[in-house]
Formats: structure tokens, sequence, C-alpha cells
């Protein structure tokens, strides 16, 4: 047997207290009902018409009705059955930028930093979707297949940081064609829910080829949302050197590299595809967004899942607390006529 809410049951340590200030009042009063009497010994004669004993056993019941309403309160549990779980929702890949220029902090605390806080948000805002991770800078990777394990993308996401995946340069369309792999598979497959992707970028592509991409997202209906990453104003691109900051890339004539938000490719992206574009915040309001267009996309069923299930068993310390309740009720304190022999 277990309990659903166990620290309900920590009220049941208030019943002896309970127990002991009836008694004290009990007694307080009858003390006082000597005095007004005149003595001890003449109590009995105002308990004529009530029984103690019947007020005794009243309170007992009425101690009862707060015990076994506070296991009923606390659900006790014993048993189990087999429950389906129906999973249902739509295919979304996730594609990150993971290039250098995504350390860039015109929005704080970093472009990256602020992508993955934004996914994990994402994450958590449309629970029951199958989620796939994609990252690229010089070429893309599958980091994470379609999954509906959101806490493990979440530690994966955690690890992720500029370029750690492979060396520089930005392969957008690579991105892309991992990500539609990622969501229809090496061949087209009909499907009956809804997919999408969610790109986070700063618009930079070394490649080209994104048209190209693009006319087979919108041929297979698959929606791309993008979250345009960093400003138009633009910032330098910190480097590391050993663990520590080390200043910021140069170009080779010295010149210090200022990263800026492309957002022209990235609007010619969604439009191809239909879906849309957004900057990215730091109140995160896209995210909202997203996450409303997601779901009205179709929900198909993923698969079904059999979950055990304790079974509720509170009713019948409810049943008892209700019938000692109407006990005390219809029980009197009076004493019975007694009838007189003649």
């Amino acid at each position: 047997m277990r309990f659903a809410s166990p620290e309900l049951l920590l009220w049941l340590l208030a019943l002896p207290a309970l127990a002991a200030l009836s008694w004290a009042s009990a007694r307080a009063r009858r003390r006082a009902l000597a005095r007004f009497a005149g003595g001890v010994g003449y109590v009995e004669r105002f308990h004529t018409t009530v029984s103690v004993h019947r007020r005794i056993v009243k309170r007992l019941l009425v101690g009862a009705t707060l015990g076994a309403a506070i296991v009923a309160a606390a659900r006790p549990q014993w048993g189990m059955s087999l429950e389906p779980i129906e999973s249902r929702g739509v295919d979304l890949v996730l594609l990150l930028d993971t290039s250098l220029s995504m350390a860039a902090e015109d929005i704080a605390p970093s472009r990256l930093a602020y992508a993955r806080h934004a996914i994990d948000s994402l994450l958590r805002t449309v629970p029951g979707n199958r989620v796939a991770l994609v990252t690229f800078a010089g070429r893309a990777t599958l980091v994470c297949p379609r999954t509906p394990d959101h806490a493990a993308l979440r530690l994966l996401l955690d690890t992720i940081e500029p370029e750690a995946t492979h060396g520089g340069g930005t392969a957008l369309a690579d991105g892309l064609r991992v990500a539609r792999r990622a969501l229809i598979g090496d061949r087209d497959e009909s499907t009956d829910h809804g997919r999408a992707i969610v790109l986070f970028t700063d618009g930079e592509d070394h490649e080209g080829g994104t048209e190209d991409v693009a006319a087979e997202l919108h041929r297979d209906g698959i929606l791309t949302f993008v979250v345009g990453c960093g400003s138009t104003r633009g910032a330098p691109i910190p480097i590391e050197e050993e663990g520590r900051r080390g200043g910021y890339k140069k170009d080779r004539q010295g010149r210090v590299v200022t990263t800026r938000l492309e957002e022209q490719g990235l609007e010619d992206l969604v439009l191809a595809t239909g879906g849309r574009y957004f900057r990215g915040t730091a109140t995160e309001v896209e995210i909202d967004e997203i996450a409303a267009a997601l779901s009205r996309l179709d929900a198909g069923e993923f698969h079904t899942t059999l979950r055990s299930r304790y079974e509720e068993r509170f009713q019948i310390p409810l049943g008892i607390a209700v019938l000692a309740l109407a006990a005390e009720t219809l029980l009197s304190d009076r004493r019975r006529a007694r009838r007189i022999r003649r």
C-alpha cells in the first residue's frame, strides 16, 4: 500500500492533542459544576438526564471521523492496473547554428547561449512531440534523432559550444538537408501528422544552396520557423585560448571581425517554405508564437504504451468517516428513562 499524498498523514499527530484538549475541557467543566453545586457529591444531581459514557462515545466517534477523513485525503492506493497511454504530437527538428560567430555577445549572454535557453523553453512548452537535434557549422551533424524524451535532449543541448562539432564556416544548406532526413528518412514517407524545423542561426552562410533545399522542404510540407540570433548592428567574435578569453577574432589584416545578423537570406528561406521568421529577443516572446504555431499542426499518434497505475482506495476510509459521523449525529447523549416497576 502507498499514499499519493503522504504528507497529509502528519495531521494525524494532531488527534492526540485534540483528545487531550477535549479531556481537559470536560474536566474544567466538571470542576466548575462542582463549585456551582456546592461540592463534588452534588454533581451527580445535574447528570440525571445526561449520560457521561455516551458523551465519551460521541467524542470517540468524532475522533474516528477526523482520522478516517485524513487517511482518505492522503489517498491510500493498492493494487495495480495497466492503463494505455497514446502519444500524440508532431515531428520537430531543432536546427542549431554552432559556428564561431554564434559566440558573439550582441544578444546577452551570447547568441548561442540565447539559442540554447530558447530551445529549452520551447521543449518545455511543447511536451509530447518527437524532437530531433541537428547542429551545423562547417558541416551538419545529427546530434539526437527524433525522440519524445525531452529531458535527454536537454542534457545533450548543455554540452554544445561554438564549433564543438566541426571546424569553421557555416553550411546552412547542409544543416537543412540533415534536418530533412531526420524528419522523413532517406526516402519519402507518408505521414498524417505535422512536421517542422525550427532554425536558430545568425544567418551567416558560406556555402549557399539553400534555395534548392527550401524547395524540397516546401514539397514535403515541412514548415520552417527561423529565429535570428543577434543584431544587425553586429558585434566582435570572442575567441578562447586555453579555456580563457583571448581577445577577438581578426582578419588577415589584423582588424577585428564584426559579425552581423543576416536577415535577408533567412526571410527568403521562410517565404520559400511557408514558415515564419522571428528575431530573437531576451523576453523570448517568439518562442511562445512558435509553440502556438506548432500546436495548430495536425497531431498524429506515434505509439501506445502501457503505464502501471495504482488503484485508488480512498473510498474505504471516506466511507468509515461518513459512517462514524452519522453515528455520532444519531447517538443522543441523554440517559434512557428507567421504567418504574409496580
